[in-house]
């Protein structure tokens, strides 16, 4: 038997003034997240550099460097940067000359331009140990997989509320320590645990905000929430510029979130998740606060009828789901295997521009400004978007722009040799663009395919594959590092191209009828019905 909480939703508002509050206030913690997901992007990408050899200059001077017993050396005139070696030569008549690698002699040393503070500065992850930048944001990302295997299951057990404060506190203790640290191995197991409360922070969230309101409103809820993702995309590169430390930056992102200690007292607990652990008492003072609120009157006869439902519901033997149901009949085995690739491919593609994006060439703090109000272009429009056109077209056509304006931006640097300049970045954007986009809509799309009784497992499942995503996307522009800078980017492109043409076989979800059992998301071609109400099979 299924508790009917659409009715007790309904009569509290749809939505009313204590519900819009509420969300607010929970959109506020998608700061936290997103700073901690895309900071690499500034923390972890190296100033300018060039290698010396310390046996003959001193490091505080660009040219001039010491004598040796018989003649001069000095370097060569022209400093070229991002290198692994340099030149030196005599400068007697014999004009001899000799290159030497940084990576290979323990007279190597780098020496970094500019004010910029990074990870990699501090640390000297370039040239053979470039990689390890990249390694920590895998990491950390690997951290994000965990979270979401642990506090999905967390959160149902004690609460989403508990399981919100405490990931939302506990990063603020973690990210000081993380900015303290004086070794890359303790940043990089920081990173990892910090990546593990993020996502349960991320889960949470949303999973509160998705149960603060009536089904029709859901859609419209979760685009909005993702607007507060771009808006801090935007405010990350305006820290990063003001700051340009890795340590302040860090600083920066984690300690605001200690602010929100009054969520203690002002944000309740869902009213779903009270239901079904029987805690009608802790329902009910919340109900009553809601009305007050909203200036609305207390529906007894609705909670009257909802306890009736719960005592009648704790004597039905009860089915337990498990992660095989998203595979054992055809129909939802099609979704879930295209559903996985789908989650898969926007987190390669969205991480992946991301970090890309904050390393070209030019001025990166306004490239990466520009890439974060092109991301609140789209989510703002997926608000209208999904309204008018539906699930299944928007996230198709944004697929198709994210894939191809990356392979075209990955084509440019080669087919022209490397100068490609502004052409590169442009069309780097626009793919950013339309993964920002198809991110936006996956999360409702997703959840309206799956039926009620397995949506949280499938949701689960698909949030995993996600963080995979995330996981590979550093990996995939190593790759890139070591063969040509477009490679990456141009996989990014690949990737996406064939989920976009995966989205052709999912159905329109749009004005159905939400499956509620997995005899229902089998047949979901098969009905119809706005905002959850029931009618008539059509013939397809």
């Amino acid at each position: 038997m299924k508790i009917k909480l659409e009715s007790l939703l309904q009569e509290l508002g749809s939505p009313g003034k204590y519900q819009v509050c509420i969300f607010l206030l929970l959109a506020l913690n998608y700061f936290p997240v997103v700073f901690n997901h895309i900071v690499m992007a500034f923390i972890g990408r190296p100033p300018q550099y060039e290698c010396y050899n310390s046996s003959y200059e001193d490091p505080t001077y660009m040219v001039n460097l010491s004598s040796t017993t018989n003649y001069s050396i000095w370097q060569n005139e022209k400093t070229e940067y991002g290198k692994c070696s340099t030149k030196y030569f005599t400068s007697d008549s014999t004009n001899e000359s000799e290159v030497f690698t940084c990576d290979s002699s323990p007279n190597g040393k780098w020496r970094y331009v500019g004010k910029e503070s990074s990870i990699a500065s501090e640390w000297d992850l370039v040239c053979s140990n470039a990689y390890l930048s990249r390694l920590a944001t895998t990491i950390y990302f690997i951290g994000v997989m965990v979270g979401g295997l642990i506090f999905g299951y967390l959160a149902d057990k004690f609460g989403r509320k508990k399981i919100m404060l405490v990931t939302l506190f506990t990063p603020v203790a973690i990210g000081v320590l993380t900015a303290l640290v004086k070794s890359y191995y303790l940043f990089v197991g920081l990173r990892f645990l910090q990546g593990i409360f993020i996502q349960g922070l991320q889960t949470t969230t949303y999973v509160m905000v998705m149960e603060l309101f009536l089904p029709q409103y859901r859609g419209t809820a979760g685009a909005v929430l993702e607007c507060f993702w771009g808006v801090t995309v935007i405010m990350m590169a305006g820290i990063a510029y003001l700051l340009q430390d890795w340590r302040n930056i860090q600083l920066a992102i984690s300690v605001p979130s200690a602010l929100a200690l009054t969520y203690i007292w002002l944000v309740p607990e869902t009213l779903r998740w009270l239901m079904i652990k029987d805690k009608i008492d802790q329902a009910q003072k919340i109900v009553k606060k809601i009305t007050k609120f909203n200036n609305l009157s207390f529906p007894a006869r609705t909670m009257d009828e909802l306890q009736i439902q719960i005592e009648a519901k704790d004597n039905e033997p009860g089915r337990q789901y498990m992660f095989y149901d998203l595979l054992r009949t055809p129909i939802l085995r099609k979704h879930s295997l295209i559903l996985f690739y789908l989650w898969f491919s926007v987190c390669v593609g969205y991480y992946g521009m991301t970090f890309k994006i904050a390393g070209l060439a030019g001025n990166h703090y306004l490239t990466f400004f520009i890439s974060g109000c092109v991301d609140l272009v789209a989510f703002i429009m997926v608000i209208y978007l999904i309204q008018r056109f539906g699930r299944r077209i928007p996230l198709l056509l944004f697929f198709v722009i994210g894939s191809v304006s990356c392979i075209v931006a990955g084509s440019i640097p080669i087919a022209l040799a490397g100068a490609s300049g502004m052409a590169e970045k442009v069309f780097a954007i626009i793919g950013k663009f339309g993964m920002a986009g198809v991110f936006s809509i996956i999360f409702v799309y997703s959840s309206e395919l799956y039926p009620t009784v397995i949506r949280s497992i499938g949701m689960g499942t698909c949030a995993f594959w996600a963080r995979l995503g995330g996981v590979v996307a550093p990996q995939i522009l190593v790759l890139g590092d070591f063969t040509h800078k477009s490679v990456s980017v141009i996989i990014f492109g690949v990737i996406s191209l064939i989920a976009s043409l995966l989205v052709l076989f999912l159905p329109e979800t749009s004005n159905r009828k939400l499956p509620d059992t997995i005899e229902d998301a089998e047949n979901i071609d098969a009905f119809k019905g706005g905002n959850g109400s029931e009618e008539e099979p059509v013939e397809l």
